[in-house]
């Protein structure tokens, strides 16, 4: 194991047992009255629960981050399928302790309504942090502008996450900038949306690409 992916193995760790934690602190010293659940495309509450189910939600969340942790440990001789978990490790991780974070920020600091804002920061967040790693990531299970075309075309796969990469980061940063001035709920809807658009563009791409590529798998 070289030292890139000890760094990401330990960075990785302190995260997921920060969320371990998080859960418990949720459980244990979390406010008795509603939390705040779920939103709807409008940015507006529309389920609340309780603290036990909202430790629930970041005990999964650090579930899920420790699977992928310990996916992207398996040793393999093949370098591009390794890279492939680690970026798949980081991702996951990633995400989750963003989530776990806004889980907090849920329990402690709104206890009427977060508003839209919030979202169009996280969103935002994920973006550019999966936008700055995809265009290097090879072929995996998890992460990835995963088609047909790019599993038949390695040439399809690299554009595709490519093209993908730069949208979401450059995306990401512009949503991140606009949230303190962006009218609310329109700014969270344009960042949803965004992703979901960019999300078209690439599975068209991989198409394209796999079409003239000369060396697909047929």
């Amino acid at each position: 194991m070289n030292g890139q992916n000890r760094r990401v193995d330990a960075v990785s760790w302190i995260l997921i047992l920060g969320q371990f934690g998080l859960a418990g602190a949720i459980a244990w010293l979390g406010p008795t009255h509603p939390l705040p659940m779920h939103f709807g495309f409008d940015g507006q509450v529309n389920r609340w629960g309780s603290r036990t189910e909202m430790a629930g939600v970041v005990l999964l969340l650090a579930a899920i981050s420790a699977v992928a942790a310990l996916f992207g440990r398996r040793p393999d001789e093949d370098a591009h399928l390794l890279r492939g978990r680690r970026f798949s490790q980081a991702a996951v991780v990633w995400v989750t302790s963003l989530v776990a974070l806004l889980a907090a920020g849920l329990t402690w600091g709104w206890d009427d309504q977060p508003g839209p804002r919030l979202g169009m920061l996280s969103i935002s967040a994920v973006l550019a942090f999966i936008g700055a790693l995809l265009g290097k990531t090879s072929p995996n299970a998890l992460v990835g502008v995963r088609t047909p075309w790019t599993f038949s075309s390695p040439l399809a796969w690299e554009k595709a996450n490519r093209l993908a990469g730069r949208l979401f980061f450059w995306g990401g940063v512009a949503g991140g900038l606009a949230m303190p001035f962006a009218p609310q709920p329109a700014g969270f809807k344009a960042v949803t949306l965004g992703a979901l658009a960019v999300a078209a563009v690439a599975v068209f791409e991989s198409w394209r690409v796999w079409r003239g590529d000369p060396d697909r798998i047929r």
